[in-house]
Protein backbone atom coordinates (compact mmCIF):
# COMPACT_ATOMS: atom_id res chain seq x y z
CA UNK A 1 0.00 0.00 0.00
CA UNK A 2 1.09 3.54 -0.62
CA UNK A 3 0.78 6.28 2.36
CA UNK A 4 -2.17 7.69 1.49
CA UNK A 5 -3.13 4.36 1.60
CA UNK A 6 -1.69 3.69 4.84
CA UNK A 7 -3.73 6.86 6.36
CA UNK A 8 -7.12 5.30 5.20
CA UNK A 9 -6.92 2.12 6.90
CA UNK A 10 -5.76 3.56 9.75
CA UNK A 11 -8.80 5.90 10.02
CA UNK A 12 -11.37 3.02 9.03
CA UNK A 13 -9.81 0.96 12.40
CA UNK A 14 -7.51 -1.14 10.24
CA UNK A 15 -4.15 -2.44 11.90
CA UNK A 16 -1.22 -5.21 11.03
CA UNK A 17 1.23 -6.26 13.61
CA UNK A 18 4.38 -5.44 11.46
CA UNK A 19 4.65 -2.57 9.05
CA UNK A 20 7.64 -2.60 6.63
CA UNK A 21 8.11 0.90 5.47
CA UNK A 22 10.05 0.29 2.27
CA UNK A 23 11.29 3.37 -0.09
CA UNK A 24 13.95 6.21 -0.07
CA UNK A 25 11.59 9.17 0.59
CA UNK A 26 12.24 10.11 4.37
CA UNK A 27 9.55 12.21 4.43
CA UNK A 28 6.65 9.16 3.39
CA UNK A 29 8.22 6.98 6.24
CA UNK A 30 8.78 9.88 8.54
CA UNK A 31 5.34 10.55 8.41
CA UNK A 32 4.18 6.73 7.64
CA UNK A 33 5.90 6.25 11.93
CA UNK A 34 4.45 9.09 13.50
CA UNK A 35 0.77 7.81 11.72
CA UNK A 36 0.73 4.64 13.62
CA UNK A 37 2.12 6.10 16.89
CA UNK A 38 -0.42 8.64 16.96
CA UNK A 39 -2.98 6.46 16.48
CA UNK A 40 -2.04 3.10 18.63
CA UNK A 41 -0.08 4.83 21.61
CA UNK A 42 -1.53 6.98 24.37
CA UNK A 43 2.20 7.13 26.74
CA UNK A 44 4.61 6.65 23.93
CA UNK A 45 7.21 7.29 26.63
CA UNK A 46 7.12 3.96 28.09
CA UNK A 47 5.78 2.24 24.62
CA UNK A 48 8.23 2.95 22.43
CA UNK A 49 11.43 1.49 21.64
CA UNK A 50 13.95 2.34 18.44
CA UNK A 51 17.03 0.44 17.38
CA UNK A 52 19.14 0.58 14.76
CA UNK A 53 19.50 -2.41 12.74
CA UNK A 54 23.45 -1.49 12.17
CA UNK A 55 24.94 -4.06 14.49
CA UNK A 56 21.31 -4.89 16.22
CA UNK A 57 21.77 -6.79 19.34
CA UNK A 58 18.55 -9.54 18.73
CA UNK A 59 18.05 -9.98 22.08
CA UNK A 60 17.05 -6.87 22.82
CA UNK A 61 15.12 -6.66 20.06
CA UNK A 62 13.22 -9.42 20.80
CA UNK A 63 12.89 -8.63 24.95
CA UNK A 64 10.93 -5.08 23.71
CA UNK A 65 8.83 -7.54 21.21
CA UNK A 66 7.24 -9.44 24.61
CA UNK A 67 7.29 -6.17 27.00
CA UNK A 68 3.93 -5.66 28.05
CA UNK A 69 2.73 -2.25 27.23
CA UNK A 70 1.90 0.08 30.08
CA UNK A 71 -1.18 2.30 29.77
CA UNK A 72 -1.75 1.69 26.22
CA UNK A 73 -3.45 -0.02 23.60
CA UNK A 74 -0.28 -1.08 22.25
CA UNK A 75 3.45 -1.19 22.19
CA UNK A 76 5.29 -0.29 19.52
CA UNK A 77 9.30 -1.37 18.68
CA UNK A 78 10.58 0.68 15.92
CA UNK A 79 13.85 -0.58 13.76
CA UNK A 80 16.01 1.40 11.34
CA UNK A 81 18.13 -0.12 8.35
CA UNK A 82 17.07 -3.28 9.22
CA UNK A 83 17.50 -6.58 6.46
CA UNK A 84 17.86 -9.76 8.24
CA UNK A 85 19.53 -12.83 7.33
CA UNK A 86 18.35 -16.77 7.22
CA UNK A 87 20.21 -16.89 10.15
CA UNK A 88 18.32 -13.77 12.10
CA UNK A 89 15.18 -15.12 10.38
CA UNK A 90 14.71 -18.12 13.45
CA UNK A 91 14.07 -18.66 16.83
CA UNK A 92 12.03 -16.33 18.81
CA UNK A 93 12.38 -13.49 15.61
CA UNK A 94 10.77 -16.09 14.10
CA UNK A 95 8.50 -16.95 16.19
CA UNK A 96 7.07 -13.47 16.41
CA UNK A 97 7.03 -12.66 12.80
CA UNK A 98 4.60 -15.70 12.19
CA UNK A 99 2.75 -15.24 15.43
CA UNK A 100 2.79 -11.71 16.72
CA UNK A 101 0.63 -10.39 19.69
CA UNK A 102 -2.03 -8.45 19.48
CA UNK A 103 -0.91 -5.92 21.73
CA UNK A 104 2.55 -5.52 20.12
CA UNK A 105 3.28 -3.64 16.60
CA UNK A 106 7.02 -4.17 14.78
CA UNK A 107 7.54 -1.25 12.58
CA UNK A 108 10.36 -1.77 10.20
CA UNK A 109 11.93 1.45 8.23
CA UNK A 110 14.13 0.44 5.05
CA UNK A 111 15.18 2.10 2.10
CA UNK A 112 15.93 -0.68 0.33
CA UNK A 113 13.64 -3.73 -0.33
CA UNK A 114 13.79 -6.69 2.36
CA UNK A 115 12.37 -9.79 0.21
CA UNK A 116 12.42 -12.34 2.92
CA UNK A 117 10.53 -10.33 5.28
CA UNK A 118 7.86 -9.79 2.61
CA UNK A 119 7.14 -13.98 2.84
CA UNK A 120 5.41 -13.49 6.06
CA UNK A 121 1.59 -13.17 5.96
CA UNK A 122 1.99 -10.93 8.59
CA UNK A 123 3.80 -8.42 7.38
CA UNK A 124 1.93 -5.36 6.06
CA UNK A 125 4.60 -3.14 3.57
CA UNK A 126 3.98 0.16 2.60
CA UNK A 127 5.48 1.48 -0.05
CA UNK A 128 7.70 5.04 0.69
CA UNK A 129 9.46 5.64 -2.61
CA UNK A 130 9.50 8.58 -4.32
CA UNK A 131 5.83 10.08 -6.42
CA UNK A 132 5.54 11.59 -9.34
CA UNK A 133 5.18 15.14 -9.77
CA UNK A 134 1.96 15.02 -10.89
CA UNK A 135 1.17 13.14 -7.75
CA UNK A 136 2.82 15.30 -5.03
CA UNK A 137 1.40 18.53 -7.16
CA UNK A 138 -1.70 17.64 -5.56
CA UNK A 139 -0.41 17.84 -1.86
CA UNK A 140 1.40 21.76 -2.80
CA UNK A 141 -1.87 22.72 -4.40
CA UNK A 142 -4.33 21.56 -1.32
CA UNK A 143 -1.42 23.12 1.31
CA UNK A 144 -1.85 26.53 -0.32
CA UNK A 145 -5.26 26.03 0.12
CA UNK A 146 -5.05 25.15 3.77
CA UNK A 147 -3.29 28.69 4.11
CA UNK A 148 -5.72 30.89 1.27
CA UNK A 149 -2.80 30.74 -0.88
CA UNK A 150 -3.73 29.44 -4.81
CA UNK A 151 -1.33 28.33 -7.27
CA UNK A 152 -2.01 26.08 -10.61
CA UNK A 153 -1.16 22.32 -11.28
CA UNK A 154 1.57 23.39 -13.52
CA UNK A 155 3.51 25.53 -10.53
CA UNK A 156 3.06 23.17 -8.62
CA UNK A 157 4.22 20.69 -10.56
CA UNK A 158 7.48 22.84 -11.11
CA UNK A 159 8.26 23.45 -7.57
CA UNK A 160 8.24 19.35 -7.15
CA UNK A 161 10.32 19.13 -10.36
CA UNK A 162 12.87 21.67 -8.82
CA UNK A 163 13.31 19.64 -5.60
CA UNK A 164 13.79 16.21 -7.53
CA UNK A 165 9.95 15.07 -6.14
CA UNK A 166 11.89 14.62 -2.31
CA UNK A 167 9.19 15.56 -0.13
CA UNK A 168 11.09 16.74 2.43
CA UNK A 169 12.04 19.62 0.32
CA UNK A 170 8.88 20.75 -1.34
CA UNK A 171 7.53 20.76 2.66
CA UNK A 172 10.02 23.33 2.63
CA UNK A 173 10.01 24.97 -0.24
CA UNK A 174 5.75 25.37 -0.51
CA UNK A 175 6.09 26.45 3.46
CA UNK A 176 8.88 29.24 2.14
CA UNK A 177 6.60 30.24 -1.11
CA UNK A 178 2.91 30.42 1.12
CA UNK A 179 5.12 32.76 3.85
CA UNK A 180 6.40 34.86 0.69
CA UNK A 181 2.49 35.11 -0.98
CA UNK A 182 0.70 35.65 2.09
CA UNK A 183 -3.15 35.06 2.85
CA UNK A 184 -5.07 35.12 -0.41
CA UNK A 185 -1.56 35.39 -2.44
CA UNK A 186 -0.64 33.91 -5.54
CA UNK A 187 2.05 31.32 -6.05
CA UNK A 188 3.67 31.86 -10.20
CA UNK A 189 6.45 30.23 -12.30
CA UNK A 190 8.26 33.50 -11.48
CA UNK A 191 7.59 32.89 -7.67
CA UNK A 192 9.21 29.52 -7.64
CA UNK A 193 11.62 30.77 -10.43
CA UNK A 194 12.55 33.66 -7.78
CA UNK A 195 12.66 31.44 -4.31
CA UNK A 196 13.18 27.84 -4.86
CA UNK A 197 16.73 26.98 -5.47
CA UNK A 198 17.03 24.06 -8.09
CA UNK A 199 18.91 20.80 -6.86
CA UNK A 200 22.00 21.03 -8.74
CA UNK A 201 21.29 17.70 -10.26
CA UNK A 202 17.98 19.22 -11.53
CA UNK A 203 20.14 21.62 -13.40
CA UNK A 204 22.72 19.05 -15.06
CA UNK A 205 19.23 16.99 -16.02
CA UNK A 206 17.41 20.53 -17.42
CA UNK A 207 20.66 21.52 -18.98
CA UNK A 208 20.34 17.82 -20.69
CA UNK A 209 17.05 17.72 -21.51
CA UNK A 210 18.10 21.03 -23.73
CA UNK A 211 20.57 19.71 -25.42
CA UNK A 212 18.55 17.09 -26.48
CA UNK A 213 15.33 18.89 -27.62
CA UNK A 214 18.35 21.15 -29.54
CA UNK A 215 17.72 24.08 -27.42
CA UNK A 216 21.38 24.60 -26.96
CA UNK A 217 20.88 28.76 -25.77
CA UNK A 218 18.78 27.79 -22.63
CA UNK A 219 21.87 24.92 -22.24
CA UNK A 220 24.07 27.81 -22.11
CA UNK A 221 22.34 30.04 -20.28
CA UNK A 222 21.93 27.14 -17.28
CA UNK A 223 25.51 26.58 -17.58
CA UNK A 224 26.33 30.12 -17.23
CA UNK A 225 23.62 30.60 -14.27
CA UNK A 226 25.76 27.59 -12.45
CA UNK A 227 29.10 29.39 -12.87
CA UNK A 228 27.19 32.22 -11.50
CA UNK A 229 26.06 31.04 -8.57
CA UNK A 230 29.61 29.44 -7.17
CA UNK A 231 29.91 26.71 -9.28
CA UNK A 232 33.57 26.06 -10.83
CA UNK A 233 33.83 24.58 -14.93
CA UNK A 234 35.60 21.65 -13.58
CA UNK A 235 32.93 20.46 -10.98
CA UNK A 236 30.53 21.00 -13.52
CA UNK A 237 32.27 19.01 -16.43
CA UNK A 238 32.66 16.53 -13.89
CA UNK A 239 29.02 16.39 -12.91
CA UNK A 240 27.71 16.41 -16.70
CA UNK A 241 30.44 13.37 -17.30
CA UNK A 242 28.83 11.57 -14.51
CA UNK A 243 25.28 12.21 -15.74
CA UNK A 244 26.05 11.32 -19.78
CA UNK A 245 27.35 7.93 -17.98
CA UNK A 246 24.49 7.27 -16.23
CA UNK A 247 22.67 8.03 -19.22
CA UNK A 248 24.81 5.34 -21.76
CA UNK A 249 24.23 2.66 -18.86
CA UNK A 250 20.69 2.97 -18.78
CA UNK A 251 20.17 3.36 -22.78
CA UNK A 252 22.05 -0.06 -23.07
CA UNK A 253 20.91 -1.80 -20.06
CA UNK A 254 18.58 -4.07 -19.56
CA UNK A 255 17.95 -3.79 -15.68
CA UNK A 256 14.84 -2.34 -14.42
CA UNK A 257 15.02 1.32 -12.60
CA UNK A 258 15.00 -0.58 -9.33
CA UNK A 259 17.97 -2.39 -9.98
CA UNK A 260 19.70 0.38 -11.72
CA UNK A 261 18.87 2.93 -8.73
CA UNK A 262 20.85 1.21 -6.39
CA UNK A 263 23.55 0.50 -8.62
CA UNK A 264 24.22 4.40 -9.31
CA UNK A 265 23.65 5.14 -5.46
CA UNK A 266 20.53 7.34 -7.00
CA UNK A 267 16.86 7.84 -5.94
CA UNK A 268 14.40 5.20 -8.34
CA UNK A 269 12.72 8.50 -9.54
CA UNK A 270 15.71 10.04 -10.97
CA UNK A 271 16.40 6.97 -12.98
CA UNK A 272 12.77 6.94 -14.27
CA UNK A 273 13.23 10.42 -15.55
CA UNK A 274 16.79 9.60 -16.55
CA UNK A 275 15.44 6.67 -18.70
CA UNK A 276 13.53 9.17 -20.48
CA UNK A 277 16.26 11.32 -21.54
CA UNK A 278 18.29 8.63 -22.63
CA UNK A 279 15.63 7.78 -25.57
CA UNK A 280 16.12 11.59 -27.02
CA UNK A 281 20.31 10.74 -27.67
CA UNK A 282 21.47 7.91 -30.32
CA UNK A 283 23.58 5.33 -28.28
CA UNK A 284 26.85 6.03 -30.52
CA UNK A 285 26.05 10.03 -29.14
CA UNK A 286 26.47 8.99 -25.34
CA UNK A 287 29.32 6.84 -25.86
CA UNK A 288 31.15 9.71 -27.50
CA UNK A 289 29.68 12.13 -25.02
CA UNK A 290 31.06 9.81 -22.23
CA UNK A 291 34.57 9.14 -23.86
CA UNK A 292 35.48 12.66 -24.71
CA UNK A 293 33.97 13.83 -21.40
CA UNK A 294 36.96 11.46 -19.51
CA UNK A 295 39.23 12.36 -21.76
CA UNK A 296 38.62 16.26 -20.85
CA UNK A 297 38.90 16.01 -17.46
CA UNK A 298 42.04 13.98 -17.73
CA UNK A 299 43.28 16.87 -19.89
CA UNK A 300 42.24 19.19 -17.23
CA UNK A 301 43.89 17.27 -14.11
CA UNK A 302 46.93 16.62 -15.87
CA UNK A 303 47.30 20.67 -16.73
CA UNK A 304 47.16 20.28 -20.59
CA UNK A 305 44.06 22.44 -20.87
CA UNK A 306 42.47 25.02 -18.84
CA UNK A 307 38.89 24.16 -16.74
CA UNK A 308 37.30 26.69 -18.32
CA UNK A 309 38.17 26.93 -21.68
CA UNK A 310 37.87 22.31 -21.36
CA UNK A 311 34.27 22.96 -20.08
CA UNK A 312 32.49 24.76 -23.03
CA UNK A 313 34.80 22.93 -25.88
CA UNK A 314 33.43 19.51 -24.02
CA UNK A 315 29.71 21.35 -24.18
CA UNK A 316 29.93 22.34 -28.20
CA UNK A 317 31.57 19.04 -28.84
CA UNK A 318 28.00 17.08 -26.93
CA UNK A 319 26.00 19.01 -28.64
CA UNK A 320 27.69 18.56 -32.24
CA UNK A 321 27.31 14.98 -31.86
CA UNK A 322 24.03 14.71 -30.03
Amino acid sequence: MKFTQLKNSLNDGESSSIYLLEGEDDYFKHKSLKLIIDKFLSEPTFNYAEFDGNGLDMSALTASLSAVPLMSEKRITAVKNFYPTKDVLRGDFKNFLENPPSDEILIISNDKASEPLKKFTSVTVVDCGKEDASVLSRWVIGECGKNSVTTDRQTAELICEYCLCDMTRIETETEKLIDYAGKGGVITAETVELLVNRDNEYKIYEMTDCIGKRRNSAAIEIIKEMLSKGETAQRITVSIYNYFRRLLHIAISDKSDKELSELFGVKEYAVKKTREQAKMFRKKSLKFAVDFLSDSDYKVKSGVTDADENMWLSFFEIVNKA
